[in-house]
């Protein structure tokens, strides 16, 4: 038995060293898209440590100058996952970590903004970081309010026809009450036009941030859910789940959530 287990401990050194070998043997920007592979495919199975695993790779490429913007803005957009992930209540044992990880995240998209202060997707993800520590901070919401702000109206200044600029602050909307500025309409007519936007989208740089097409329709489908159009909410997910059929918030949270409003429909 000790022989097995020394010769198990002895395998697992090997295979890190290996891994290890071959991701020292790779360009920067190989590991720039191997660490925006597993972040995405993290994301899609709310894998809290293969999204761990994505930052920590992306941090790893914040000193090549080349490639800094685009690692810090993955490497925030983990952190941002990870807090959202702990928020949702998927990793109960890391809710500690909860304000480091937003914390990282608005640390990353600072030193994204010094790098390009004209790039509105890094605004967007900082007024939403702002915003996700104003809910585990309120204390602290006078100062973070204005920066929240500032970082939203930039986004949306530079680029009003982005299409995730657009849905990020449609999120913001919908989940904020009326009395701090929410506004469930607009949040609406956020998401249909960043749905229009998304089906116009050609993205030619691999670097350059793609991702919202399926969550805008996971967003819509929510919408409709709330309010009691439950065939529209399927067509949404399904939307959803043709463009990205692993994304698992859908498949995993929402339609079971919409299957329980159509039993309980069909049984009244």
């Amino acid at each position: 038995m000790r022989n097995t287990m020394k010769f198990w401990g002895v395998l697992t050194l090997v295979s890190l060293f290996l891994f290890n070998v071959a991701t020292q043997a790779q360009s920067n920007e190989e590991r720039l898209l191997g660490g925006m592979a597993l972040l995405n495919g993290g994301s899609n199975n709310r894998n809290f440590d293969q999204v761990l695993e994505a930052r920590r790779i992306l941090e790893q490429i914040t000193e090549d100058e080349n490639l800094a913007i685009w690692a810090h803005y993955y490497a925030g957009s983990a952190s941002g996952a990870l807090a959202n992930m702990i928020t949702e209540g998927r990793v109960p044992e890391r809710k500690r970590e909860l304000v480091d990880h937003i914390n990282s995240a608005i640390q990353h998209m600072e030193v994204v903004l010094e790098l390009d202060p004209m790039f509105a997707e890094g605004w967007s993800l900082l007024s939403s970081a702002y915003i996700h520590k104003i809910s585990v901070r309120p204390l602290k919401a006078i100062g973070l309010s204005r920066k929240y702000r500032r970082a939203r109206a930039k986004a949306l200044e530079l680029e009003p026809k982005n299409p995730r600029v657009i849905l990020v602050s449609g999120i913001i909307d919908y989940a904020l009450p009326g009395i701090v500025g929410g506004n469930k309409d607009h949040a609406v007519g956020a998401f249909e036009e960043a749905a229009r936007l998304f089906a116009e989208e050609v993205i030619d740089d691999p670097f350059a941030p793609s991702w919202g097409h399926d969550e805008v329709y996971a967003r819509l489908g929510i919408v409709y859910m709330d309010r009691g159009d439950l065939v529209d909410a399927r067509n949404a997910f399904e939307r959803s789940l043709k463009i990205n059929p692993e994304f698992g918030w859908v498949s995993q949270d929402l339609i079971p959530s919409l299957e329980k409003l159509e039993a309980a429909a069909s049984n009244s």
